[in-house]
């Protein structure tokens, strides 16, 4: 239904509204947990940062963050800006002139379907998917979201004593 480039989008910041506002979130920690290819998601999230959906910020204590609050972002507004949506306007059928007075046989059920499609991808937002994520099991989190915890690592022997 969408372009690879939106649907790596929408995983990405889905994850991102899932962090606190403040923080950036570096591409290799996005494309790790979401195991995708770093560099192409690196070019989508970029794009969005030049389309204003996303702020970013260059350096190791750079990366991406949203724009916006989560709440006030659709799934439509990120699409939109990846995805020729027009081509929801295209007859279904493929003809070249369909329109509500030169209908083709599958026009009205196209028509309320896509406007159904279209409203729900406008009245969903990153928040929404973030919620719906929190609530799936096994999805990971960013350290964005939660600290990591210090890994554990056994003291070493003293030289001269020996374990026992």
């Amino acid at each position: 239904m969408f372009s690879q480039a939106s649907e790596y989008a929408l995983r990405a910041l889905t994850e991102l509204a899932r962090c606190e506002p403040e923080k950036w979130v570096l591409t290799g920690e996005l494309a790790e947990l979401l195991e995708l290819p770093v560099h192409y998601l690196g070019k989508v999230l970029q794009n969005l940062a030049r389309k204003g959906i996303l702020e970013s910020q260059r350096g190791r204590q750079g990366g991406f963050r949203l724009a916006a609050a989560a709440e006030e972002i659709t799934v439509f507004d990120v699409v939109r800006e990846l995805d020729d949506v027009r081509a929801l306007e295209t007859c279904v059928m493929g003809e070249a002139s369909c329109s509500d007075e030169t209908a083709c046989p599958l026009h009205s059920l196209w028509k309320g379907i896509r406007d159904r499609f279209v409203k729900s991808l406008q009245s969903t937002t990153l928040k929404d998917l973030a919620a719906f994520q929190e609530q799936r099991p096994g999805s990971g989190r960013l350290s964005a979201v939660h600290p990591r915890l210090p890994q554990f690592r056994p003291a070493k022997p003293r030289r001269g004593s020996q374990g026992t």
